[in-house]
């Protein structure tokens, strides 16, 4: 009996001292996978006050407090996001230098001379956020929705109405809406988000597509339009404006990305390292509500997930280019 109660202690103490082991595992604060050992450069190669600059200087206030290290945005403009990009691709490949970039980094290939291999020269860490896109448009247009938008050029013909796009990621993106309803706008380029909303919104272009997150304010201001967003459902942050799904246009189900990037030749392990503090970020309420208060969807894909869908990026762009004849502007 003695041996029994004995026995019944220990086996109670020792499922307290796992608990106890557990719980203290559970309590102890996360530690950073990666170690910088001096400033972490982010380049975002577009103008500052846009979405991806957004986001970026975002993500770089969480991991300076995450690796007690400055991490800065550096914000490089020019061709087309590729210049900034082109920093990267040449720097040290050891995680301290990397490139917060959009989809059109995928698309320049097939639209620029680049002094970089685009599916080699990057090491892809993770995908930060899912921009949701939405089509804006000057508050006098005629057209309250993208089905009023394809009436409305169908009336007045092609080419008559323009559409403005400060990368080649958001014209391609922007061809493959107006494709959609079986419409031509002429294309209006810009350099950077920044720049082109203003101009929407002071009517001096119809429409153009960019991020919920570089036009929201204007948008709730009453300043713009949104008159569609891309994706399977509604958002948040714009609860009143329907998906081009809703409206009756297909293939436009699909997100684009800001995408971050090391230099290739980073050891795979640092790779993973950054992926891994990114996801954990990520994981915190309060920073995930922000990223959906911006506009996006939050993130945090493995190197190799990401890998993948940026590979296929850069394939089906060309495809999709190649189909509607685009070309440089």
């Amino acid at each position: 009996m003695a041996r029994s109660i004995t026995a019944a202690f220990a086996g109670i103490a020792l499922a307290f001292g796992v608990a106890a082991t557990a719980t203290a595992q559970t309590a102890a604060p996360s530690k950073p996978a990666f170690a910088p050992t001096r400033t972490v450069t982010i380049i975002v190669p577009y103008s500052p006050g846009g979405g991806t600059d957004a986001v970026g200087r975002l993500m770089a206030k969480a991991l300076e407090e995450k690796w007690g290290q400055t991490v800065i945005v550096d914000n490089r403009t020019g061709g087309n996001g590729s210049v900034g990009a082109a920093l990267v691709a040449r720097a040290q490949p050891d995680g301290h230098t990397m490139v917060l970039a959009v989809s059109g980094i995928a698309i320049n290939a097939h639209l620029m001379k680049l002094p970089y291999d685009t599916a080699t020269a990057f090491a892809p860490v993770t995908a930060v956020a899912y921009p949701v896109a939405t089509l804006l448009a000057t508050p006098t247009l005629p057209a309250n929705d993208f089905k009023g938008l394809v009436e409305l050029v169908r009336k007045e013909g092609p080419d008559k109405r323009t559409s403005a796009s400060p990368d080649p990621g958001s014209r391609l993106m922007a061809e493959r809406i107006f494709d959609s309803g079986g419409i031509k706008l002429m294309n209006v380029p810009y350099k950077g988000a920044a720049s082109f909303v203003g101009d929407i919104s002071a009517g001096r272009v119809d429409v153009g597509i960019a991020s919920v997150t570089s036009g929201l304010a204007l948008i709730n201001a009453g300043k713009l339009k949104a008159l569609g967003i891309m994706g399977t459902q509604r958002i948040p942050a714009l609860p009143n404006v329907a998906t081009f799904k809703e409206q009756g246009f297909a293939g436009l189900d699909e997100n684009s990305w800001y995408g971050l990037f090391a230099p290739a030749g980073t050891p795979p392990a640092t790779v993973e390292a950054i992926q891994k503090d990114i996801a954990s970020v990520l994981a915190v309420p309060e920073f995930r509500a922000k990223i959906i208060e911006y506009g996006s969807l939050p993130g945090g894909d493995t190197p190799t997930a990401f890998s993948a869908r940026f590979q296929r990026d850069i394939k089906e762009s060309g495809e999709t280019i190649r189909r509607l004849g685009m070309t440089a502007d």
